[in-house]
């Protein structure tokens, strides 16, 4: 495994140092984590295998297993870190809308292309399996951490990986490009209030900052006489980690042979019930939060580079004209949505809403943030601080949503499913804009 991470790590400095001697990959946003997993497909056991990367004793590459490993620390760091206290009655207030138009536009997406996908899967893409349709959510709203969840949860079909980074994949590519000629438009259109210009991006997103854009990782909360403080912040996260997969055989056996229980969403529920028992104790405050979002940022960049690196080409071009179909309509729901929903809900500035979701939704919140800094030069709008205030209600909401999926796949109830979602999400879109009526 060392060995492994080893040789991505190497591929993510060569990555890196081509992204800055390349002047077009940050301009177009070309995440390093990516660029290393395309580089380690293309040499690795999914392209000409001339990198040494770990088998098993059958012949397979041990780097199909990592995604799962990762997915399952990230979702270890979500609820981990000391926050600010606020009252429910003021945070709502703060991020309402945020969270309802953002939560809106995830469940939509998994309603609408399970819906289509049924009626696609007895018409026209008669072979394939129900499994395929979730791909797509999984792998454009939720990214390449999502996918590698989805299909660590469905181990009976052994294209679930392939399909769900390649979805993940092309979700990146449509929320650069895509999001680039939306803001064009946008700027024709007169949508923008705040003037950006092309090297925005990458001024904004540059390989390496300058000295004077250098930002502190986090604070060092603990005596290092004792500990060194990133030491006392993995610990906590490896062990969720390791009690989180210390509980999953006996929870299984508890429950119903067809419930779907994800390792992610356990480590996400004992990272927060570690986090309140520390603070319990007065202790909470010791954890920094910047320090356990820079190690689930590391997180994330690995299983990027992991996830891409694991595709089998062969299956991708097995799939490739249902993925094509699939990919069509994730980006028409999403372009969709934010050219509907997103000027009822936030009024005169609500581009800047709208683009950020659809970075998010198409690929990251970091390429929604990226789209952002594009038409918010100045930094003044609120996106931002009102979707960080939100994400404390949505990621436990997005656990759920993933598991009912993941069961309801198993029972062959996905119709009645969509039917269900889409209707929690015109809901949820009806209460955001009767809440920004009411707020105006």
């Amino acid at each position: 495994m060392l060995s492994d991470f080893a040789l991505i790590s190497v591929l993510l400095i060569a990555a890196h140092l081509l992204r800055a001697a390349v002047p077009v990959l940050s301009r177009f946003l070309m995440p390093t984590s990516m660029i290393a997993g395309v580089l380690a497909l293309a040499l690795g056991p999914g392209g000409y295998d001339l990198l040494p990367f770990a088998r098993d004793a059958a012949g397979k590459a041990s780097l199909l297993a990592y995604p799962g490993i990762l997915i399952t620390l990230l979702f270890a760091t979500l609820l981990l870190g000391h926050r600010p206290t606020m009252g429910l009655k003021a945070a709502w207030h703060a991020s309402s809308s945020s969270f309802l138009y953002n939560m809106a536009s995830e469940v939509m997406q998994y309603g609408i292309v399970i819906c289509l996908g049924v009626a696609l899967l007895s018409t026209v893409f008669v072979d394939l399996r129900p499994e395929f349709i979730v791909m797509l959510p999984s792998g454009f709203a939720g990214g390449h951490g999502t996918a590698a969840l989805f299909a660590d949860a469905l181990p009976d079909w052994e294209a679930a990986r392939s399909v769900g980074f390649t979805f993940a994949t092309i979700g990146i590519l449509f929320a650069v490009f895509g999001g680039l000629a939306i803001i064009n438009l946008a700027r024709r259109r007169g949508w923008v209030k705040t003037p950006s210009d092309s090297t925005t991006i990458a001024a904004t997103h540059s390989t390496f900052l300058p000295r004077e854009s250098q930002e502190s990782i986090g604070r060092a909360t603990v005596n290092g006489m004792a500990l060194d403080a990133l030491a006392w912040h993995v610990a906590l996260v490896l062990g969720v980690y390791g009690a989180a997969m210390a509980c999953m055989p006996t929870l299984r056996e508890w429950l119903p042979v067809n419930f779907v229980l994800p390792a992610f969403g356990v480590a996400m529920v004992l990272g927060g019930l570690t986090q309140s028992a520390l603070n319990a104790v007065r202790l909470g405050e010791y954890v920094d939060q910047q320090v356990i979002n820079r190690i689930g940022g590391l997180l994330a960049d690995y299983l990027v580079a992991f996830g891409i690196a694991s595709i089998n080409v062969q299956i991708v071009l097995d799939y490739a004209i249902p993925i094509m179909v699939f990919s069509l309509i994730g980006l028409a729901i999403c372009v969709g949505w934010m050219l509907i929903v997103a000027p009822r809900v936030f009024g005169e500035r609500w581009f800047e809403s709208a683009i950020f979701t659809y970075g998010w939704n198409t690929g990251t919140i970091a390429f929604g943030v990226a789209l952002l800094r594009v038409v918010d030069t100045r930094k003044d709008s609120r996106v931002l601080s009102d979707y960080g205030i939100a994400f404390i209600a949505i990621g436990p909401m997005e656990a759920l949503l993933y598991t009912i999926v993941l069961t309801t796949l198993g029972t062959g109830q996905l119709l009645t499913l969509g039917i269900a979602l889409i209707a929690i999400a015109l809901t949820l879109a009806a209460l955001a804009i009767w809440r920004a009526r009411r707020v105006r």
